[in-house]
């Protein structure tokens, strides 16, 4: 008696996985999300030459993506000194406002008031990724004490206007102004993180 044959059993192939493939952010800065140091490149290309590598964290300007044939933006670092492109899969949208912002106010504010100049508390709620101006004018000769009261990811500036930083500040660190001569002052808040959160100011007059 012969033995029967042994069944073949033919499976079909499992389809190949597609790669998930994330758009690029569009936000105007990105950071940096990757374990270890990122490659910057001269083209969108892992053939490209190296121009710097970008620590994990590392926040920069994003000056457009494309996607074909695959994700990369065009960076450039916050202090100008290195441009070129990154894979976009490697980073990640910044929610907070302009890193400039409590540098300069040539970055746009999100909101402006008119603060009535004297003694006493301000307060109010900061949106994500917020720039609050509030403009007022100081007397000559008088020192002027800001104290913030706010999450640690907002913080604060004073300038002469139109553009002279006096100081800056946050929630741990008040600053004391004289103005030998008063003029137009600009205090500026803004969101560093994304994060948002109530904020009260306190002027103190001496």
């Amino acid at each position: 008696m012969s033995l029967p044959r042994a069944l073949l059993v033919v499976l079909p192939l499992a389809a190949p996985l597609q790669a998930q493939s994330t758009p690029p952010p569009q936000s105007a800065f990105v950071y940096v999300t990757s374990d270890g140091s990122l490659r910057m490149r001269g083209a969108p290309s892992t053939e490209a030459p190296v121009i710097t590598e970008l620590d994990p964290g590392a926040l920069l300007r994003n000056l457009g993506c494309v996607e074909d044939p695959q994700p990369w933006c065009q960076l450039q670092s916050l202090d100008g000194a290195h441009a070129g492109w990154v894979a976009a899969g490697y980073l990640a949208p910044f929610a907070g406002a302009d890193p400039a912002a409590l540098s300069s106010p040539a970055v746009p504010a999100t909101e402006t008031a008119q603060l009535e100049f004297r003694g006493g508390l301000t307060y109010g709620t900061m949106a994500a990724g917020g720039i609050l101006d509030l403009i007022t004018s100081a007397p000559a000769d008088q020192a002027v004490t800001l104290s913030l009261e706010a999450p640690g990811n907002i913080g604060f500036a004073a300038f002469v206007r139109p553009a002279t930083l006096l100081a800056r500040g946050d929630a741990a660190a008040p600053i004391t102004l004289v103005l030998p001569e008063g003029g137009d002052l600009l205090i500026r808040l803004a969101d560093r993180s994304g994060a948002g959160g109530d904020w009260q100011l306190l002027i103190s007059l001496d």
